[in-house]
């Protein structure tokens, strides 16, 4: 469960950086930054960082790295979902899954959890060989 709960810290992360907007096209536009990393925040130092962040706690896989954004962008209608769209809900919704990622692990649909649970087991098979 471990390396589960380091994957959704990592994705709690990712999201927190992330411009968030409530109406369908800032939504589709923000899960397509996510996929491409075409975000204006990837830019930022803090983006930088972001991104550095999760490539180093992948042991450098990039494949993994990007199934990490694709999760994100897939847990993003998700929180616009729970906030009703409030910008300052999600991220405090992303806080609070960086404090208690099994419990914010726990709150997604069975297929995104299995996606995560997926990569987690990928990334610990990349770093014991």
């Amino acid at each position: 469960m471990i390396k589960v709960k380091l994957v959704v810290f990592l994705l709690a992360g990712m999201l927190v950086q992330t411009v968030y907007a409530a109406d369908s096209s800032a939504l589709q536009q923000t899960q397509d930054c996510l996929k491409n990393k075409t975000c204006d925040a990837a830019k930022t130092e803090a983006g930088k960082a972001a991104n550095q962040k999760a490539l180093e706690a992948v042991a450098g896989n990039v494949a993994a790295q990007q199934e990490l954004y694709n999760i994100s962008a897939d847990i993003m209608p998700i929180l616009v979902q729970q906030s009703g769209g409030d910008p300052a809900k999600m991220q405090a919704l992303m806080q609070k899954a960086q404090t208690d990622p099994e419990g914010f692990y726990k709150s997604l649909p069975a297929d995104i959890q299995a996606k995560i649970k997926a990569t987690a087991s990928a990334v610990e098979k990349a770093k014991a060989k």
